[in-house]
């Protein structure tokens, strides 16, 4: 009978992870800065796409419904592994001592096209869910005010921050290894997720610390306009993977 514990080869339910030492994700940043270094032109490339797709949604949930721009800027930390499957393949061609190439990185993409796509709906679906329940709590408290019960308490912007920040650990802990392991081991949606929230688990302590550090890079990054996303963005994609190396066993 299989255990959560165990790790089969024909049906597996998720892959074992070392436990990894505090320190750890200042090493992967310092792998990533290093990814950066090796391969300039790429990493802007994606940089720079991740700077514009930042713009765009900041202006469209600003300019339309202001009350999403948390969940925007939320959804936009999370769906940032999902674009990152490039950079991901940038640091294992480096891993393999290849040059990089843009036609490696679309034709992995296309080959895992499939679990990709599963593992974005997997998400997707919770998402809306997030969406939803920010538009409720919105529509509640635009009656509230109607009514002049909580006209001076911002409830809706509270509880949307409140809601977000709930999916992104959420999102974080199904997500953060899970791209990785699709690309480097062509494993299906579920046991990706399944191995990525038991690698959080088994390692809460420095997973905190690494998302810290995330949300810190991040800040500097919205601070500066975007701009810092360009370098920032890839950075962290790399190391990501050299996360997902030191952290899911082979």
């Amino acid at each position: 009978m299989k255990t959560l514990d165990s790790f089969e080869d024909d049906v597996p339910l998720f892959a074992p992870c070392h436990k990894l030492a505090f320190n750890a994700p200042f090493r992967w940043l310092k792998k990533g800065w290093q990814d950066f270094r090796n391969a300039p032109l790429h990493s802007f490339i994606y940089g720079a796409i991740f700077a514009a797709v930042g713009w765009v949604l900041v202006y469209f949930s600003w300019s339309h419904e202001h009350y999403l721009l948390s969940g925007f800027l939320f959804s936009f930390l999370l769906a940032g592994p999902m674009l990152a499957f490039g950079l991901y393949d940038i640091s294992q061609q480096l891993e393999q001592k290849r040059e990089p190439s843009f036609s490696h990185e679309r034709r992995k993409a296309i080959h895992e096209m499939g679990h990709e796509l599963m593992l974005a709906m997997l998400l997707g679906v919770v998402f809306l869910i997030m969406l939803i329940m920010n538009a409720m709590f919105a529509n509640i408290d635009a009656t509230l005010n109607q009514a002049n019960v909580l006209a001076v308490v911002p409830v809706s912007d509270t509880v949307s921050l409140l809601i977000a920040a709930a999916f992104a650990g959420l999102f974080f802990c199904a997500g953060t290894f899970a791209l990785p392991m699709i690309l480097d081991r062509d494993a299906n949606a579920m046991t990706a997720m399944i191995t990525s929230l038991h690698a959080v688990w088994k390692n809460k302590s420095v997973l905190a610390l690494w998302v810290l550090m995330i949300l810190g890079l991040m800040a500097v990054g919205f601070l500066t306009g975007l701009i810092g996303f360009i370098v920032i963005v890839p950075v962290l994609g790399y190391a990501t993977w050299h996360a997902y190396r030191e952290t899911i066993a082979k």
